[in-house]
Order: structure tokens, then sequence, then C-alpha cells
């Protein structure tokens, strides 16, 4: 009788030379983290490594794939945010944050915006109110259930929300299995009256931004998140290769304002941003303008970074980090192209 192969345990140790490594890697992408927030990455990736031995959260959990395609690839992101989202009050809601990417990245590097981190995954949620524990991330709070149910998750009981100033138990504690689903009583399905619009939304988060990574389709996201939008809101999401394809299923009442090229570690990979709106609207004056700095290149490397593409603003035609011009998208990716007819 053939004798099975014992099964490989996850592992779960976090070594200097990991530190090493996600410090020259936010330097070579330009992303600078004070020593608290640095400090407190490097605790939630030392925690994400032990729950995911367990409950199998990201599935590969070597340190090297933990830290160049999620936490770096989340952090990407931030110095764009910083730019569109320049007043920290605005909250962001992360939808379908998973394990907390970039959610709870952006709730560490950004004590003061409030981030919603909506998770509909028993395990995925237990680890997500565990983290903020942990990590103290008082602008953080945990909403278990879709954003089709937003509104509703919002004005549900508080004490899930507001479990980061009490206890919360794990897994382990409360003999809950982490990987069902949440009951349906927990996630409050929506009245038939809140589907075409949700003003009072507005009141609890005022103006709602919302961004994903790695969720579902461009305009599925859009359709979900456009009933909560206001005048004010832009939707941002990390995509690769399809944003061009995927463009052309977005709604007629959403707008592509315009797409930013992000920084990667492995320059064979690309990755994008794209920042939507509602029809009509045009990010706030005081954004930032919308041009990203190319990604490091290697020595002697010409060509390495010649594949991102960016859009600017019509009174940006450089980019501030090379004062080079800025390359045009292709016609099918141009912002503000409609849906042929």
């Amino acid at each position: 009788m053939k004798r099975r192969a014992p099964a490989q345990r996850s592992d779960t140790t976090w070594a200097d030379a990991d530190t090493q490594r996600l410090q020259e890697g936010l330097q070579r992408l330009s992303v600078t983290l004070d020593e608290t927030a640095f400090a407190k990455v490097v605790q939630w990736a030392r925690l994400l490594k032990q729950w995911n031995r367990t409950f199998n959260l990201l599935g590969n959990s070597d340190s090297a794939h933990l830290i160049d395609e999620h936490l770096l690839d989340s952090l990407a992101i931030v110095p764009v945010l910083e730019r569109y989202l320049p007043r920290p009050e605005e909250a962001l809601v992360d939808v379908g944050t998973g394990a907390g990417f970039p959610g709870i990245l952006l709730a560490i590097v950004q004590p003061q915006r409030p981030i919603y981190l909506v998770e509909p995954v028993g395990k995925k949620v237990a680890f997500l109110r565990q983290s903020v524990l942990t990590l103290g991330l008082k602008n953080a709070t945990v909403l278990a259930g879709k954003i089709e149910d937003l509104e509703s998750l919002l004005r549900a009981d508080p004490l899930p929300r507001k479990g980061r100033d009490g206890a919360v138990s794990t897994p382990a504690d409360s003999g809950a299995d982490p990987s069902a689903e949440e009951p349906a009583s927990r996630t409050m399905p929506r009245p038939a009256e809140e589907a075409v619009d949700h003003p009072a939304l507005r009141s609890l988060i005022s103006p709602p931004h919302f961004i994903c990574r790695a969720f579902t389709a461009l305009g599925r996201f859009a359709a979900l998140c456009e009933p909560y939008m206001s005048r004010d809101s832009l939707l941002f999401a990390m995509k690769s290769l399809r944003l061009s394809e995927e463009q052309q299923a977005l709604p007629e009442s959403i707008m592509l304002q315009a797409v930013e090229p992000l920084p990667t570690i492995n320059l064979s990979v690309q990755r994008n941003l794209a920042i939507l709106s509602l029809a009509g609207n045009t990010p706030a004056p005081d954004a930032a303008q919308p041009a990203a700095a190319k990604p490091p290149s290697p020595p002697g490397s010409g060509t390495a970074a010649s594949a991102l593409t960016r859009t600017t603003s019509p009174t940006a035609s450089h980019s501030p980090a090379t004062g080079t011009p800025s390359s045009s998208l292709p016609p099918s990716a141009q912002p503000n192209r409609r849906r042929p007819q």
C-alpha cells in the first residue's frame, strides 16, 4: 500500500531578512512609512502568517511571496491615494478586502482616515477583527457582509464594529467555525426601497469612497458601489492588463477619470489603479494631478517601464517625478470613453 506523503505545514516564521526585504521593496517603490507604521506592517505580517497556517487565508505562506505579491503590491497605491484623497477625514470602503488587502495596510499608513473593511467570509472576518484589535487600529471598522448590504451593515449592532476598543474573540475562543459564511440574520438584507439609492448612508459616511483589489470585474465593482456614491465619491480599482477590456462593460452612469500606472517589484508585471466617478463629475481641484511616477528600472534598461501608460489632467503635461512627457493610453482605454451604443 502506497503511503501518502505527510502534508507540509505552512511557514509561520518571519526573519530579519524578511524585514529587510520589505524595507528595500518600499524604497524601490518610493513609498515612505514612518517607524510606527512600518513596525505595525511587520507585526501584521507575522500575525497573518500565524493565522494562515490554520485557516489558509492566502494559500502560499512563503515570506517572499507575501511581501512582493501582497504587502508591497497593496502599499504601492499609497502615494496615488494621498493625491486623490488629500483630506484624511474622508472615509474609504475596502470592498471584498479578504485578509485585509489593501484595507488593513491603508488603516496603518493613514491612521486619521476612516477605513471600512467589507468581507462576508467568516474566517477572514475573524482575522480582520483580530488584526484591528492587535494593531490598535482605531480608524478601522470590520463589516461582516457584502457590499450590497453596506447601509444595513453600518446600521447594525455597533458591537462588532467597535470591538477594537474591547476584547475580540478568536475562532478558537468562540468555538465557532471561522470558515463559515456570516449568518443571514447578520447581513440584514436591504429593503427593496434601498436598492435604488442610499441617501441615508451619506450621513454615516460622507463622501463615501471605495477601493478594491482582486475583487471582481471593473463593471461589476462600479455597479455594486454606484447606489452608495455621492457626487464627490471616487472608485479605486487595482487592475492589470484586462483594464481596457473591462472598461467597455462600465455602466453608462460611471466614468473612468484616470488610469494610474503603479510601480511594481516585478517589472514584467503591469499594475494600474483605475479611478472612476459618477458620469459628468471631475476630481476635486485640491486632489493633486493624476500623474504617477514610473516604477524603478534596472540600470541600463530604458524600456522596462515602456509598457506602462497613464492619463493626466489637462493641466499636467509632464510627470512630476521624471519631468518627461506622459504617454497616452490606447484609444480603448482612454478616460471618459463610453461603451459603444
